[in-house]
Order: C-alpha cells, then sequence, then structure tokens
C-alpha cells in the first residue's frame, strides 16, 4: 500500500516510504511467545537494522522495553514473554551505521577543505584522514 507521509530521519533528512505492509511478527521464546500482525513502513535507506520498532508495535504487544537490560517483556497467556538483545550484535550495528555516516559525509565532499572556529580564531583545516 502507498504511503503519502514522508519520514523524517535522525538528522533531519526527509525519506519517502515505498508502501507499507502488514506482517506477522513473533516475540519471544518457543514457550512464551506473541504473534501479532504489525504494520511495517518500507523504506530505501541505508541502515545496519533490519526493522525498527515504534511505539505503535510496542503497545500491540504491550511490551516494556528496557534499553539498559536490552529486553523486551511482554505479556503472554502463559506467563511474561522475553525478546533479548545481542550486545556484539547491537555494537556491530551501531559501529556499522557509523562507518556509512562517516563514508557519506566523505562521499559528499572528498576534497572540500573545512573551516573551523577555535576560541575566536578561524584557520582552515588541514587534509587528514
Amino acid at each position: 500500500m502507498k504511503v503519502n507521509t514522508p519520514l523524517t530521519g535522525f538528522s533531519g533528512e526527509m525519506i519517502e516510504p515505498l508502501g507499507e505492509v502488514m506482517l506477522p511478527l513473533s516475540l519471544g521464546s518457543l514457550s512464551k511467545r506473541s504473534t501479532k500482525m504489525v504494520k511495517f513502513l518500507v523504506v530505501k535507506a541505508p541502515s545496519a537494522y533490519n526493522i525498527i520498532l515504534g511505539r505503535l508495535s510496542l503497545n500491540i504487544f504491550r511490551a516494556i522495553a528496557s534499553t539498559f537490560h536490552m529486553k523486551l517483556k511482554f505479556p503472554t497467556s502463559v506467563g511474561v514473554g522475553e525478546a533479548v538483545g545481542d550486545e556484539l550484535m547491537a555494537r556491530v550495528c551501531y559501529v556499522n551505521t557509523l562507518k556509512r555516516s562517516r563514508k557519506k559525509l566523505d562521499e559528499k565532499a572528498p576534497n572540500a577543505k573545512e573551516k573551523r572556529v577555535m576560541i575566536g580564531i578561524e584557520h582552515e583545516a588541514r587534509d587528514t584522514p
């Protein structure tokens, strides 16, 4: 389904969604799993992540997120389910995002000289890698 509302990225850039799709999303382990239909926006944008769960998705699952513990907890018919994050994978995704951001900046102005202001003194930056 086509979406007419653009998304705003973290740095303020506008991204036009290609569309939206309803898919089943399962969270938790086999014994305490919850599956719900969730609407996903499809975008063509570089990202280290496969999906980003927003507030609406978390509300559908009645989930509570703890970024410190890298866990989601949510009710199931047989108790409280958990979706546990992978610290190593989170770090890899974060580093990949930083690398892509840096590469994108370098591609925009590979030979441009920067001007920096330090304590009221203006000078041109040297070309350093």
